[in-house]
């Protein structure tokens, strides 16, 4: 669990450097636009590439989070085995659709690069290029979820439903605002030892 999480926290810090290469193309083209009259950049359909790979290489970091969305009003009744099952089931359902989500992101990205497909801009950039990204981010998404689901099935049959939950279910219902707290005392208490030496 372990490596998965450490290799989706760098999925996460790529996603992060591409939201600030993209503000630092877009401030680029505002400065050349006011001073010289020109975008020498091309920021805003580079940035719209750099946004799709964000997404894409973001979910997998979401995923092992557990910062995604999810609409379980029967799970927050349930406890034991059964919400484990109920969690097994939610991220057995996301691998399927992530990897259709993969694999026709690659067919596309293929199509394109069969074609020759270019943007329809003064960039003209060969489309594979951006969708070969997206793609890699979408199968590192699907990965992860594959991952997770064999995590908490191995788990589920061992028994350990705690585990299962930690893996593939709700966030407890403290949520954030709990982990804030318990990181905050954390904080405070090692301050605390700190200014006693």
């Amino acid at each position: 669990m372990t490596l998965i999480i450490r290799l989706s926290r760098w999925s996460a810090w790529i996603a992060g450097i591409l939201v600030l290469a993209a503000g630092l193309l877009i401030a680029g083209d505002v400065i050349a636009r006011n001073i010289w009259s020109t975008s020498p950049f091309y920021s805003f359909e580079i940035s719209r590439y750099l946004f799709g790979a964000t997404v894409a290489f973001g979910l997998s970091f979401a995923l092992v989070e557990r910062a995604h969305i999810r609409i379980d009003p029967l799970v927050k009744l349930t406890r034991g085995r059964l919400r484990s099952l109920m969690d097994l089931f939610a991220i057995l359902a996301t691998v399927p659709v992530a990897g259709a989500i993969a694999w026709y992101a690659w067919d596309l990205t293929i199509q394109s690069a069969e074609l020759g497909a270019i943007s329809n801009s003064p960039l003209g950039l060969q489309q594979w290029i951006p969708q070969a990204i997206w793609a890699a981010g979408m199968t590192w998404f699907a990965l992860i979820a594959a991952g997770l689901a064999v995590l908490a099935l191995i788990a589920l049959v061992r028994g350990r439903d705690a585990e299962v939950g930690r893996i593939a279910g709700l966030p407890d219902f403290g949520g954030e605002g709990a982990e804030v707290a318990h990181d905050l005392d954390a904080a405070r208490g090692d301050l605390q030892m700190e200014a006693a030496r």
